[in-house]
């Protein structure tokens, strides 16, 4: 949680900085986005814990007017709540939750990504994806996603639904009146 803190505080220390980037007349707008889903919840069973599982994508941008992206800072939290089939919570209650981006080399992801053909971990991947979208658009996103564009796909082999939807809300957040 220091950390979802130290970014936001970075964030708004940028957006007083980024006035400065852009040319005189230009407005640039900050814009934050969360898509959340319980899907891969499980049931528990007589031999078996459930878990209670939320996914959230998180993402965080800058844009013109035109929703075109100057910067952006995508992570995501997946967490996991074990329960007997009595209903008993089994997970930890005091672990620690971190985020894909702070769990890095921990979170796994190097072994898929490397058969995929980048070799790159989730934070590797989110990073080159934040850097990738830089002068683009959500829909230039959807397009090179649905088409399988080779540069995307060289820095980033991950499933985007859930970032996307961030992305969409962060936009539109970042532009409502």
């Amino acid at each position: 949680m220091k950390k979802v803190a130290a970014l936001v505080l970075a964030l708004v220390l940028l957006l007083c900085a980024v006035p400065s980037f852009a040319e005189e007349g230009d407005a640039l707008y900050l814009g934050l986005g969360v898509s959340t889903s319980i899907g891969s919840s499980k049931d528990a069973s007589a031999d078996k814990d459930g878990t209670a599982q939320v996914d959230s994508a998180i993402a965080t941008v800058i844009v013109d007017k035109d929703g075109v992206i100057q910067l952006c800072i995508i992570d995501a939290a997946q967490t996991k709540v074990t329960f007997s089939a009595a209903g008993v919570i089994t997970a930890d209650m005091t672990a620690e939750i971190k985020t894909k981006v702070e769990k890095g080399t921990e979170y796994g992801m190097l072994a898929t990504s490397t058969a995929n053909g980048i070799g790159k971990e989730i934070d590797e991947q989110y990073a080159g994806l934040e850097a990738w979208l830089v002068g683009k658009t959500v829909e230039d996103l959807k397009a090179a996603y649905e088409g399988k564009d080779e540069t995307l796909v060289s820095v980033c082999s991950i499933k985007l639904e859930a970032i996307i939807t961030a992305l969409e809300k962060a936009v539109a957040n970042a532009l409502a009146e």
